[in-house]
């Protein structure tokens, strides 16, 4: 009789072979893990400085347009800067319930303030713009609506900064640029409107001609100084040829290493009926 060969040994993983193997996978779970975080925050990235983007652009578009405007009413015929715009004098309905002083023809107004932080010190002007508009024409007002009273309307636009709760207690109050909106005489009650959010600081400057002292040359449309509103003389409102508006946000990356807590963008407005003048 032949014997039966002995079957195969088995043989299986060795405590070593084990270990070195969950340690190769380890690895391989870290470097997903590294990589799914990279992703994240990399799409975090993108998103803030989208939304950062969406969020000047807008800003920028509507201060130009309402600036643009300041000074413009419809039928030259039947009316003039002085019949558009008299003389006025409002309590505006924001936190700081500022004191708005337009004397007859003067379509921008501003006040001026400023506020220290991390050793800087900025501005949180505040801006009045006039202009009258007919039923129907179109033009926007900083509310995003239009006249449509059907008649003409004398509006004033009125931008500032102002802080609102967040829906989440336990975070800081988050910052606003409002505009508050005016019809005639009248401001309608709580009528600021928050229009972009993170918006943390504003400094408005004032474009003159001066050619000498601080008093600019009535007539002379060719800016050569930026005045700040608190420098402004009474006479100097009806001489702007344009704006300069600086406005400051939060910065979406400020927890990252090496980046500053907030961005700035600049924009010089034109004030229609003075551009391209003497």
């Amino acid at each position: 009789m032949h014997a039966r060969n002995a079957p195969a040994r088995q043989r299986g993983y060795t405590l070593v072979e084990l270990l070195v193997a969950i340690v190769i996978a380890l690895f391989l779970i870290g470097g997903v893990i590294i990589i799914e975080q990279s992703v994240h925050t990399s799409y975090a990235d993108r998103s803030g400085l989208q939304k950062l983007d969406d969020e000047e652009r807008f800003a920028m578009t509507l201060l130009t347009e309402v600036v643009q405007s300041a000074g413009y009413y419809p039928n030259p015929a039947t009316n003039s800067v002085v019949t558009a715009f008299p003389a006025q004098n409002a309590t505006a309905p924001n936190n700081a319930s500022d004191a708005l002083t337009f004397t007859t023809g003067q379509t921008l107004y501003g006040l001026h303030s400023t506020q220290s932080a991390n050793g800087q010190t900025y501005g949180l002007d505040t801006l009045a713009v006039r202009y009258m508009t007919a039923s129907g024409d179109g033009i926007p007002l900083c509310d995003g609506t239009s006249n449509t009273s059907g008649g003409n309307v004398d509006y004033t636009n009125y931008f500032y900064i102002q802080t609102a709760p967040d829906p989440d207690p336990s975070k800081p109050p988050d910052s606003f640029l409002y505009c508050a909106l005016e019809a005639g005489t009248t401001w309608t009650a709580n009528s600021g409107v928050p229009l972009v959010k993170n918006v943390e600081y504003m400094q408005i400057d004032y474009g003159l001609h001066v050619s000498a002292g601080p008093i600019s040359t009535p007539g002379d449309y060719a800016v050569n100084v930026y005045v700040p509103a608190g420098d402004m003389q009474p006479t100097d409102w009806s001489e702007v040829t344009a704006v300069r508006i600086t406005v400051t946000f939060v910065n979406p990356l400020q927890n990252e290493a090496g980046q500053p807590q907030t961005v700035t963008f600049t924009k010089v407005i034109d004030v229609m009926g003075r551009a391209g003048g003497n």
